[in-house]
């Protein structure tokens, strides 16, 4: 199995994960150019190709098809965004997208969006989200995080992008009215990282760095009231000592992260109105009342005070969260079996 990426980020999750599986590889994704993707084909010689979500490459996916090479396109996503603008050329998508053996959307509303141009092979399947193990810890910093945030609130604000942070700190000093609190800020790009730190000092608040913070509480420990996190990989680790978490993309038109993560976990979920790249999850966690809309600073506000309030509350929303994501994780046992006779034929 050749498994491919495109971003340096994606190859360091992926390498660990496959490094002791025989016959499993990596390696960085070709660009769409024909004679470029000659070159990979006639060297990796492929037998079966498959592509995730929104990753539609035309010239790939015409190589492969001139190949007789079975092409399948799993988990499926067309963002409004995207349905919009490849509409403005919709025979020419229904080309590329008719050469598919097999797509299989993520959601209902994928579904009508593929089918719009390709009926004849779009199916329906469910996100693969649900099917991933909780995010890693680091058992050590996790320690170390529980003793500065003993007997405080936390908030955990992850995959935030710009206009965000200032929505975090803003509902941060409204809340530090009312709550000892600590709140982690962990930017979706780690490059905005100087940039996240200026608009900490423009709010006059003390905060410290994850790289100033050694795992096992040596020398460098300093105790804050915003962390802000430079490192990568340990989102996992501030979700488990969240009382409530936010994840951006969402506030700001992006079409919004991963909600279903610290649900997982067994915490309630903060996002803004735009889920255009996760609709379904979405509505699933919103209909059993462990994710909450906010639109504004005032709204996270209400919504972590009510939260960061009653202890029972959160107790309730964490069982129901495993709950969902135990029953989710079980359903996609099914659906791989489910796939595999789709591939099959």
């Amino acid at each position: 199995m050749l498994i491919t990426t495109i971003t340096v980020t994606s190859a360091d999750i992926l390498r660990p994960k496959i490094e002791k599986i025989s016959y499993c590889c990596h390696q960085y994704a070709v660009a769409d150019n024909p004679l470029w993707i000659k070159r990979f084909l006639d060297h990796w010689k492929v037998d079966v190709a498959v592509f995730l979500e929104s990753e539609i490459w035309p010239n790939t996916i015409d190589a492969l098809q001139t190949r007789n090479i079975p092409t399948f396109l799993l988990s499926a996503r067309l963002s409004p965004k995207s349905f919009r603008r490849w509409n403005l050329v919709s025979e020419f998508f229904s080309q590329v997208l008719r050469k598919f053996n097999a797509i299989l959307a993520q959601s209902p509303l994928d579904r009508e969006r593929f089918w719009h141009f390709s009926p004849t092979n779009t199916t329906l399947m469910d996100n693969l989200k649900y099917a991933n193990a909780p995010l890693s810890c680091n058992e050590k910093l996790l320690q170390t995080f529980r003793g500065f945030c003993k007997n405080k609130k936390v908030l955990v604000a992850a995959s935030t992008h710009e206009k965000e942070e200032d929505a975090i700190i803003e509902a941060h000093l409204k809340l530090k009215k009312e709550f000892d609190i600590v709140t982690i800020i962990i930017p979706r790009h780690l490059t905005r990282t100087k940039r996240v730190c200026e608009i900490i000092r423009h709010y006059g608040l003390d905060f410290s760095l994850r790289s100033e913070i050694a795992e096992d509480g040596g020398s460098k420990q300093r105790a804050t009231e915003i962390y802000c996190i430079d490192s990568f990989g340990e989102v996992g680790t501030f979700f488990r000592i969240a009382d409530v978490c936010f994840v951006g993309g969402s506030l700001v038109p992006i079409g919004g992260h991963n909600i279903y993560e610290p649900v997982a976990l067994g915490k309630p979920v903060l996002h803004g109105p735009f889920m255009d790249n996760a609709l379904e999850v979405r509505d699933l966690l919103q209909s059993h009342g462990v994710a909450f809309e906010v639109h504004d600073v005032n709204e996270i506000y209400e919504a972590c005070h009510v939260l960061m309030s009653d202890n029972n509350l959160r107790e309730k929303i964490s069982a129901t969260a495993k709950k969902i994501t135990k029953n989710e994780a079980l359903a996609k046992i099914d659906e791989v079996m489910q796939l595999e006779n789709i591939i099959g034929k």
